[in-house]
């Protein structure tokens, strides 16, 4: 009996040691393993990247004297020419046919030109002469009207004069017909001649004031008449001063015919060189604007980039990244054999006209890097910060607009003291391609947040830091 409670006990002993190894492995399998890492105070690295292709900075545009026929096109866009070479042929036939026309275009300007010349002298000469006239009129006006006024002020003055003189007569013959009118002590008048005599009188001083009022009106009128001859002669030679209306007409013609004897020297110098266009510089070939058979046009037939200039490589970025660039800052460059350029400096930023999304990045080579058409890739770097509270990407989760991170804790059980993921709302304040930097407070500095989880986690989820 006791021998079979001895090998019950063992038993109990052996099957509890069997579960707590089964739990203990039970529990190992569901504790979630994870990695934690400390926030942490550092710098926040943004950096753009992109791709580019080189192109030349300084343009040079060949220019062709229009309606000309391309006779062949020896060049490509991309190709690397030299200076002096052949870069288009043009048609001999075009470039005579060319000739006889600025020929004959100039011959007729110099027609237009010396007839207007021709014209603007007589022109001139017939304004002169009107202006002479106008003013010996005016003189002549003058002296006519003064003369005229002063032979009317005249009679006004003799027909004063008359007045004033019968006055006096009258003043005169007053004063004795006074003495004589009374007899020695008789009263009254002597009726018969004294009444004639004033009859008289009356008639020739109405006559004399009569005569003195018309050869003031007349004074009046000669005036007048001399007032508006000198206003008519005057307007006369306003008229004949006034400036005339401005005619370009010469200068346009003359301004076209010094084109056409510039053209017509550039097609006898095509003539010459029999109709080959040359590469003004060392450089590549950015565009054309003919082809075989084509007619030249006011464009430019040829845009190459001179090798000259310095390099400049064209890319795009986000618009986003527009915050981290700006003019002058230095860029990485790397190039297809993976070799690294330093010395490359962002030039401009601009609007792409296509997509508004994105922004055209223009970057100024070092000489001698790259050559023209080659593609490499660029990286621009911008330092933010430094901020008390960094964590790795990774660790961030955001659900329902809310950004948050699990960190380590412990929580008492049955099994005892274990470690458990808790949820930690934070606010970002910057974030890169790899680190993010939470808002002030968010989190301490000795708390171990969670950045790698071999399973979902979740509110309270059982784990265990891995040791790997």
């Amino acid at each position: 009996m006791k021998k079979k409670l001895i090998q019950a006990t063992c038993l109990f002993f052996v099957m509890m040691l069997i579960f707590t190894i089964l739990s203990r492995v039970s529990d190992s399998v569901n504790v979630i393993q994870i990695q934690t890492k400390n926030p942490a105070n550092q710098m926040i690295t943004h950096e753009v990247k992109g791709s580019g292709k080189v192109e030349g900075s300084q343009e040079v545009a060949v220019f062709v004297l229009e309606n000309l026929q391309v006779e062949q096109v020896m060049v490509h866009a991309g190709q690397t020419v030299k200076k002096g070479d052949i870069l288009l042929k043009l048609s001999q036939n075009s470039i005579q046919a060319a000739l006889k026309n600025l020929d004959d275009k100039v011959k007729t300007l110099e027609g237009q030109a010396k007839d207007l010349e021709s014209q603007k002298k007589v022109n001139s000469q017939k304004r002169a002469a009107e202006q002479t006239w106008a003013g010996n009129s005016y003189d002549l006006a003058v002296q006519s009207g003064n003369v005229s006024v002063d032979n009317a002020r005249a009679e006004v003055q003799i027909a004063q004069q008359r007045l004033d003189e019968f006055y006096r007569e009258k003043e005169a013959k007053t004063s004795g017909d006074d003495l004589s009118g009374f007899t020695d002590g008789e009263e009254g008048f002597n009726d018969g001649e004294t009444t004639v005599t004033q009859e008289d009188d009356s008639a020739t001083e109405t006559a004399l004031q009569d005569d003195l009022r018309a050869r003031q009106e007349a004074l009046n009128e000669v005036i007048a008449g001399r007032n508006q001859t000198l206003a008519s002669a005057g307007k006369a030679v306003s008229d004949a001063s006034t400036p005339e209306a401005s005619d370009s007409t010469l200068e346009n013609v003359q301004r076209e015919l010094e084109n056409a004897r510039a053209d017509m020297e550039k097609v006898t110098v095509l003539q010459s060189t029999e109709g080959v266009i040359s590469s003004p510089s060392d450089g590549v070939i950015k565009s054309l604007s003919v082809q075989t058979g084509d007619l030249t046009g006011q464009t430019a037939a040829v845009v190459l980039y001179s090798a000259d200039g310095a390099l400049r490589m064209t890319g795009t970025i986000s618009k986003d990244d527009i915050k981290y660039v700006s003019a002058g800052v230095d860029v990485k460059i790397t190039d297809n054999n993976n070799n690294d350029i330093s010395g490359a400096t962002v030039e401009n930023i601009t609007e792409n006209k296509e997509d508004n999304d994105i922004r055209d990045l223009s970057i100024i080579m070092p000489a001698n890097s790259l050559s023209i058409g080659q593609s490499g890739d660029f990286s621009i770097s911008k330092d933010a910060g430094p901020y008390s509270c960094c964590v790795p990407l990774s660790a961030l989760y955001q659900e329902n607009g809310k950004v948050y991170v699990y960190v380590t804790d412990t929580e008492n059980t049955v099994l005892g003291t274990v470690m458990v993921a808790r949820k930690v709302e934070v606010t970002v304040q910057d974030r890169n391609q790899t680190t993010a930097a939470l808002g002030e407070g968010s989190l301490s500095t000795d708390q171990a947040v969670i950045v790698q989880a071999d399973r979902e986690l979740k509110d309270g989820s059982r784990v265990r830091i891995s040791e790997n």
